[in-house]
């Protein structure tokens, strides 16, 4: 007869812990920290704000940002207890960036706990929109895309399908990503947004 796994080890398989990591913590903490850098660095954010019409600013920044963070989410859910812990570095990396922009702009501490409160629940509302977008259709992302990025304010069906757009290609580039690259490095060479590029 087959044995069966004794019950601790059922609960830690249970709670996601499903034995020895392909890659230790130390490195997919610094993967989390290397792939919020992309997240930030590593995109042109003026493209994106003069495509969508967006204002200068640190809230439109922070849309642009999660957008990318978000897609990294997507991709690193696929890769069991090492994907959490990168996930789990990434978050927490990103809301410590963004505590000390705030600060550099000389946003107050208590202004910055409002914002930050605003953002944490806009951040999971978007997690839920976006999910439910790429596993469904152009018009649901669509939606998500309006809801999230313009704010239910733009009235230019074009930016908001060039945006569609940008994140179905960058999906599939990102999938396509080597799996232990990213868990070791956490690099992701972000494809340019092209605000010119024809609309299928």
């Amino acid at each position: 007869a087959e044995e069966k796994p004794g019950l601790g080890r059922r609960i830690l398989k249970k709670l996601g812990f499903t034995g020895k990591l392909r890659v230790n913590k130390y490195r997919l903490r610094n993967s989390g920290l290397h792939m919020y850098a992309c997240c930030t660095d590593g995109i042109d954010f003026s493209d994106f704000f003069e495509a969508c019409g967006l204002p200068d600013t640190l809230n439109s920044w922070f849309l642009i940002m999660e957008l990318h963070v978000w897609m990294c989410l997507v991709r690193m859910k696929q890769e069991g207890e090492e994907g959490k812990i990168v996930c789990r570095w990434l978050v927490y990396t990103m809301w410590e960036d963004i505590r000390t922009r705030g600060k550099a702009m000389g946003i107050s501490s208590s202004q910055m706990t409002e914002s930050l409160n605003v953002w944490t629940e806009q951040f999971y509302a978007m997690i839920f929109s976006y999910d439910e977008g790429i596993i469904c259709d152009d018009r649901t992302l669509a939606g998500a895309v309006w809801r999230t990025v313009f704010n239910k304010s733009c009235d230019d069906p074009e930016k908001i399908e060039r945006l569609v757009a940008y994140i179905r290609h960058q999906m599939q580039h990102v999938d396509a990503l080597d799996t232990e690259q990213l868990l070791k490095y956490g690099k992701v060479p972000w494809l340019p947004f092209d605000p010119k590029m024809p609309l299928e």
